[in-house]
């Protein structure tokens, strides 16, 4: 799974990766360090002339869910079965979005408990994750957009930390089959293990608490 992540990039290099642009004059932008689900997070969406970047809250409220606790569950949705699930298929069919990111967090189980780790690509500012996306009516009449990250199996450098991991995307034209194509098939090639180099490393265990998000959980951790 991947239950959180960082973005710790200027808003700049994202405009300039991803070839997008803001969406309201209201929108404001962080370093984050240790994203967590339920909360805002960005997300590329596109539109006929330009791609928009925009707030979403991290975990998928389906259109026809009675109310927003259900977004708990669906924080990633797996690439075997989004084009199947029906809290899942109507968003992979037309709502596909980027979720940039500059790494994220998974947790090895080892004899002691849990050792975090963060997981980057070496030599790149920032990539995206695929993610789905879904516009649900509260009942109060308030429009909420949310998101899900996808997931794949793990690679063969992530097998050892954990079994799942996020797919990820680096090129401009996965980014734009990605948000635009209308054929499963190339979706579905899309959604494979991340198979370019990454680097694994220990973190605090201060990461633990979804209320830290500072520069230091970033910083690689000594392991005795």
């Amino acid at each position: 799974m991947c239950g959180r992540f960082t973005l710790t990039v200027e808003l700049s290099s994202i405009i300039k990766v991803f070839q997008a642009q803001i969406d309201n004059a209201g929108f404001a932008y962080g370093k984050r360090y240790n994203i967590a689900p339920g909360q805002n997070i960005l997300a590329i969406t596109h539109t006929e002339e330009t791609r928009e970047i925009s707030c979403m809250r991290w975990g998928l409220i389906p259109h026809w869910a009675n109310d927003i606790s259900i977004a708990n569950k669906l924080i990633n949705a797996r690439a075997e079965t989004v084009d199947r699930k029906p809290s899942f298929k109507p968003s992979f069919l037309n709502r596909r979005c980027l979720i940039p990111a500059d790494g994220f967090y998974e947790w090895q189980k080892k004899a002691g408990g849990k050792i975090p780790h963060r997981i980057t690509l070496p030599g790149r500012e920032v990539f995206a994750f695929a993610g789905i996306w879904a516009k649900w009516r509260s009942p109060q009449g308030r429009d909420i957009h949310s998101c899900s990250i996808i997931t794949c199996e793990a690679n063969a450098q992530m097998k050892d930390i954990h079994n799942r991991m996020p797919v990820i995307l680096t090129e401009e034209r996965d980014y734009h089959t990605w948000l635009t194509s209308d054929n499963t098939t190339a979706l579905k090639e899309l959604m494979q293990p991340f198979d370019g180099p990454i680097m694994v490393y220990p973190v605090t265990r201060q990461v633990n608490s979804p209320g830290n998000d500072f520069p230091s959980l970033i910083d690689e951790q000594i392991i005795n």
